[in-house]
């Protein structure tokens, strides 16, 4: 399997490069080596990147997706049908420079022991795009870029996010949310000095910036959040902040944010700003290999602060967090997350988490199918409650082209607000369609 294999992921592949949620440096670095995608293997001709951020954020997710994957299943005539729509997607964005995505995801969890409800699902309808409006053509482009959603729960009292707290787990086990309609996102980015210097403002996301690698997306990785990066750092919704990020050499780079650390997701970003309470972060970044491997090949170093929280009773809080990860062979993704905080502003104290991504090779298909290991341990700010372990094991597949399944198990060993249970299995299926 080739590395151009694993980069062909797409929320519809199976990549142990399924796109990290490495924060916005990591693309931004990508970028600067200006790699360019066989066009014979995308579906509307978007090219990788040129942005800050990686991961669950817009750019990537246009990037992925645009990818040709073929399925277990193949129906040459259905692709034939759907062919004129992704090449008017090309046709607009040939013109205009717009980049557009659609897509389509629910995840439905169950488990064996509860206090309460034993079952949760949810779906996530996106509608995202890119629009390039400085630079086109060149290292120092200007993009705004934008994200509707549509969240909701299907059939169930709860979305897969409030399951945990079900059985006295409190690391969620999913990342699908029910808060309705919103405008989760709305950003310029901007790239300077022939795409070393990079800049990021508007309403974004301050969770996958940091801290996170190769398999964090909640649409593509692992579902658990504390497989997805350390939970001694806290973790605002989606508002308004920014980050500057730069690349002093081909092996190092640093990457620096500011958010509003009252900001909820699906809430009016200027309801909370006003507040002037802050999550500030600073990141170091060491990427041992070549810059087409940086997705997977880095070691980050995080320290971050933030303010006390008045309204909340929270207070100010600092901590920090180390990730390293790497690509062996195309196949074998090892990595490896530790972190530790005052306590004050976050769920855990100290956490150390290890996994494993696997690509399977399969017969006459473009990308391989992905195994996903992995196992925390966290010890929780609150003194009253216990140490609690959390494993995950997923495998991801496309059963036709822009159609993933990833069916998936958790077992957490003593869930720390409760002594009611010894361990809880969560039992997962994930889907998800692109167009």
């Amino acid at each position: 399997m080739t590395l151009e294999a694993l980069r062909c992921v797409s929320p519809v592949v199976r990549p142990v490069a399924s796109g990290a949620v490495l924060f916005f440096l990591a693309s931004f670095c990508a970028s600067a080596q200006s790699s360019s995608t066989d066009q014979s293997q995308t579906l509307s001709g978007y090219g990788e990147p040129a942005s800050l951020e990686t991961g669950d954020s817009v750019t990537e997710d246009l990037w992925i997706d645009n990818h040709r994957v073929d399925g277990l299943f193949t129906f040459p005539r259905l692709q034939k049908f759907f062919a004129p729509w992704f090449d008017w997607k090309k046709r607009i964005n040939n013109k205009y420079g717009l980049e557009l995505g659609f897509s389509y995801q629910s995840l439905r969890q169950e488990v064996n022991r509860t206090l309460g409800e034993d079952k949760a699902a949810a779906a996530r309808l996106q509608l995202q795009g890119a629009w390039t409006l400085v630079g086109r053509g060149t290292k120092n482009v200007g993009k705004l870029t934008f994200r509707l959603e549509e969240r909701t729960t299907l059939g169930t009292t709860i979305p897969p996010t409030s399951l945990a707290s079900q059985y006295g787990g409190i690391a969620p086990s999913g990342g699908f949310s029910d808060f309705g309609f919103a405008f989760t996102e709305l950003a310029w980015r901007q790239a300077l000095a022939e795409g070393r210097l990079r800049f990021v403002i508007g309403k974004i996301s301050a969770l996958s910036w940091y801290n996170g690698h190769a398999l964090s997306s909640s649409l593509r990785g692992f579902q658990n959040l504390a497989l997805q990066s350390s939970l001694t750092k806290p973790s605002p919704g989606r508002g308004i902040g920014g980050g500057v990020a730069y690349e002093f050499t081909p092996h190092f780079g640093v990457v620096a944010g500011i958010h509003d650390a009252n900001a909820t997701t699906a809430g009016n970003p200027f309801d909370t700003i006003g507040e002037k309470e802050f999550y500030q972060s600073i990141e170091f970044r060491y990427w041992p290999t070549t810059p087409d491997r940086r997705r997977w090949d880095v070691v980050r170093l995080q320290f971050w602060h933030q303010d006390a929280l008045a309204a909340k009773g929270v207070p100010a809080g600092k901590g920090v967090t180390f990730l390293a990860s790497r690509l062996y062979h195309d196949k074998w993704f090892p990595f490896f997350i530790a972190g530790h905080s005052d306590g004050n502003a976050s769920l855990m104290k100290t956490d150390v988490t290890a996994g494993l991504g696997i690509a399977i090779d399969t017969e006459h298909r473009v990308a391989s199918d992905v195994i996903g290991l992995g196992v925390s341990w966290g010890d929780p700010s609150n003194p009253a409650l216990r140490n609690q372990i959390t494993t995950e094991a997923f495998y991801r597949f496309t059963l036709v082209q822009n159609f993933v399944i990833t069916p998936s198990i958790q077992w957490v060993k003593d869930p720390a607000a409760t002594t009611a249970f010894d361990d809880v299995l969560t039992a997962g299926i994930r889907v998800r369609v692109t167009f």
